[in-house]
């Protein structure tokens, strides 16, 4: 009998490292998580340590001494040229690719400016008309902008999304809700999807982890106190750029569970609310949405099992649609 248990046990494990080796060598589901001291909290906004080598979701990744991304070949920024800052969160910074390989690192080769991409994971758009004006008076030659919208910047902070999920735990009491919020659970979850990709695809297929991100954020958008205060947040934005003569563009990405669907007219309810919102503010928006609608098999432009972040063609994509619509030259 023990050695009926131990012979299973031992192909348990071989079949988990097979999978695991098989995962990983054809890229089907990227690591999740991030090693420490990468990030660091001021003043309610996150920013990456300058200077540092880390990994974030499994890829590379390297920042200046602004703590803004760069190549992992250091690159000097020339005084001669103009500078675009880029904000946005973990779609904009590329998680998941490699920077050269991100839409920021492939305009890089393309254009004749300065980038500097500030994205950090967990900003949201009320952080950014701080971040404009406080990147914008240490760099004075910042004088144009590019904004990218992700469709979960209509929460505002943490305390959102915290109270969110406390509200849906209390709402379906049972066992697993329970397990999920012990503080074992929680660096045990945090430590598998650093190393783990079976973990991984486990848990995005298990979860519906694509529908689930849609549906969590989409009622935020019938919600009209926050879709106030997310106007407001872009009229700050707008105003601060249009006193100081910045070229602020804003772009819109879309969330992969709508193209999946074929851009059906009820999941496109988020980007006809931001784009009325435009329309009021008499502002530009570029939305890419109907681009990754049109695009065949538009659904590969994502991370596999990922709900929103961009895969190697896709920040080709969104790197190629830019050029295109002359929103940098």
């Amino acid at each position: 009998m023990k050695k009926i248990i131990l012979f299973n046990i031992i192909i348990v494990i071989i079949i988990f490292l097979s999978l695991e080796f098989s995962l990983r060598v054809f890229s089907i589901i990227t690591l999740q998580g991030f090693e420490k001291d990468t990030f660091y909290k001021n003043e309610g906004v996150i920013y990456h340590y300058p200077n540092i080598s880390r990994t974030i979701m499994g890829k590379k990744i390297r920042t200046d001494n602004n703590g803004f991304r760069i190549p992992l070949e250091k690159i000097n920024y020339k005084n001669n040229l103009q500078t675009i800052l880029i904000l946005g969160d973990s779609v904009s910074f590329g998680v998941g690719v490699n920077e050269k390989d991100s839409f920021v690192g492939l305009l890089r080769k393309k254009i004749n400016y300065n980038l500097y991409n500030s994205s950090v994971a967990g900003h949201r758009l009320e952080n950014y008309s701080f971040l404009l004006e406080k990147y914008h008076n240490k760099f004075q030659q910042i004088n144009e902008v590019l904004i990218f919208l992700c469709l979960n910047d209509i929460v505002s902070h943490d305390g959102i999304v915290q109270k969110e999920r406390i509200k849906i735990a209390s709402e379906n009491k049972n066992f697993w809700n329970d397990v999920r919020n012990k503080r074992l659970f929680i660096k045990l979850n945090f430590f598998l999807r650093e190393k783990s990709t079976v973990f991984n695809i486990v848990k995005a297929v298990g979860t519906k982890n694509v529908k689930r991100h849609f549906d969590y954020i989409n009622p935020y958008y019938e919600n009209e106190i926050i879709l106030n205060k997310y106007k407001n947040s872009l009229k700050k934005i707008i105003d601060y750029s249009n006193l100081n003569k910045i070229n602020t563009r804003f772009v819109l990405l879309p969330y992969k569970h709508q193209i999946k669907n074929s851009c059906e007219h009820r999941y496109m309810v988020p980007q006809t609310k931001i784009k009325e919102m435009f329309q009021k503010l008499e502002y530009r928006l570029f939305d890419f949405s109907t681009d990754f609608c049109n695009k065949d098999q538009g659904y590969k432009l994502f991370l596999n099992f990922d709900p929103m972040h961009l895969s190697k063609d896709g920040h080709k994509f969104v790197s190629q649609l830019i050029l295109k619509k002359g929103i940098v030259n």
